[in-house]
Parts: structure tokens; sequence; C-alpha cells
């Protein structure tokens, strides 16, 4: 059976593959992180690689409201890819001729201050991802036209590097996760996280008392993300993070008195990513 990912090939989600143990023979690449995760919910995959998190820019948003919309999957494992951003034009092209970039949101986010720096006049130019910027930028060849992206995709794409080590941050880190259907969950092996919803909608004030739950059991928070609640301005749900397995009994009981409390309810819990194990994506 395949895994899906984030493509297309070349992406930096197919990068993070080998990190995740998946052999690439295996790998089939989707448009979009959405199109991967329903891959894995119709069952033609047996789990999906997406992109959570960047060092520079923080939660990729469209993986986590994807996944956090439902309790259909969960997360079993995450690793951790250094980013390096380079800018490519078609064999034709030059760096004074470039009018529009195109790339993936956060790739911009990273990029921008050089871009204001070098390139303030071209139109920046959404794609669902850095290896389809520059996949379309090579196929079309149109000048004036230019992709951001790891330099190995450019030159797979047939374009010509004119400006290398473009991010604002050198040491700039994106964080992926494998997700699957829930099954029996992995049992703890002491370097865990998990991750949980806690849909308080328009129960803000409550955040506070959740907060504290954490406090009281000295459960070390690593992330909090507000999303939009889908019910009107002002109306949120909360991702947290935290250390530990849901099987550890400080988190358990977290975990169930907010479940109890505000219906949280869990995402994964898996082990973390080691940060001295960082692969480079060239």
């Amino acid at each position: 059976m395949s895994i899906a990912y984030l493509g297309p090939p070349g992406s930096f989600t197919e990068a993070a593959l080998s990190g995740l143990n998946v052999p690439h023979d295996s790998a089939v690449p989707y448009p979009t992180v959405r199109q991967a995760l329903d891959a894995v919910r119709r069952g033609e995959a047996t789990a999906g690689v997406v992109p959570w998190e960047n060092s520079v820019e923080g939660s990729v948003t469209e993986s986590v409201d994807a996944l956090a919309a439902g309790r259909d999957l969960c997360i079993t494992g995450e690793t951790l890819l250094r980013v390096e951003f380079a800018l490519a034009v078609p064999p034709t092209g030059s760096l004074a001729s470039i009018r529009q970039v195109l790339t993936h949101p956060v790739a911009h986010a990273q990029c921008r201050t050089w871009l204001g720096d070098n390139l303030p006049q071209a139109d920046v130019v959404t794609a669902a991802s850095t290896a389809q910027a520059a996949r379309e930028v090579g196929a079309t060849a149109t000048p004036g036209r230019a992709a951001i992206a790891s330099p190995n995709t450019l030159r797979r794409y047939g374009l010509d590097i004119v400006a290398s080590d473009i991010g604002d941050r050198q040491d700039a880190v994106t964080r992926f996760v494998k997700v699957a259907l829930p099954k029996v969950g992995s049992l703890p092996t002491g370097i865990d996280r998990t991750s949980l919803v806690v849909p308080l909608a328009d129960k803000m004030q409550q955040l506070h008392a959740v907060l504290e739950e954490f406090a009281r059991s000295s459960v070390p928070l690593t992330a909090v993300l507000s999303r939009p609640g889908g019910f009107g301005l002002g109306t949120y749900s909360f991702l947290l993070e935290c250390e530990g397995h849901v099987d550890d009994p400080p988190v358990g009981l977290v975990v169930a008195a907010l479940a109890q409390r505000h219906a949280a309810f869990v995402l994964g819990s898996y082990p973390r990513a080691d940060l001295s194990r960082l692969a480079l994506s060239t």
C-alpha cells in the first residue's frame, strides 16, 4: 500500500520521507495537503506525510486545519528537516528579468527580506508547494518568471539558480508529521509528544482554565495555536502540544479532564524527533 505525501516530486515533504522510514518507491505525491490526507481517509494510502510547523513561520495552518477538522486521522510520527531556499529561472532568464516569483506561502515568508531587498518590483504568486512552483516555471519557461525552492528541486525541473541561501534564517527547520487511520496507539518511548484539539468555540474565557490543567499537573506545553472556530468572529479552537504520552499518568489525567470539560480530543501521541539528527534538504 502507498504512502501519500504533499508533492510533486522534489518537494520538501518528499525529502522528509526518509526521516519517517518511508521507502520512496511506496510514496505517491498529491498536489495539496487535503488531497494527501483524504487519500488516507479513503484507504487509498496507509499513511500520509505533510508539513506541520516551521521554526520561522510557525504552524502550517493548511495541515493543522485539515487534520484537526475531524477525529478520523491521528499523528503517528514526526521528523525534522533543515530547509534551504534558492531562486531560479528558466535557462533563458536572468535575475534582472524577474517580474514574477512562484513559491509556497511558507517559503515566501522565510525569504521576504531577500525579496524586498533584491526584487521589490516582483509579484509573488502562491503555489501549492515549492516543488509545484519549480515544475510550473520549468514547464512554461515564461520570460520574467522565477521560482523559490530547494536547490536540488530547482535543478530537477531544469531551472538555473540565480541566487542561493536567500532565506532570512539559515537555521530554518520544518517539522513534518506522519498520519494514519486510528488503530492501536503507539507505546510510550519516554521521549514523546502529544497533540490535541480543544474546541472552545465561543468560550474563550475558558482558555485560562485549560492552561491551568497543564500547569497544575507539571506537564510541559510545547505549543499553543488558535484557529478560527468556524462559528463567526471571536470563536476559536486550540491546538495544544505537550511533552509526554497520553498513556503517561500526568498527560492522561490532563487529557481526560479536558475531554470531559471541553470536548477535547487527541490527534496523537508519538515519539518526538531528535533535533540533533537533522537532515538537510538541498
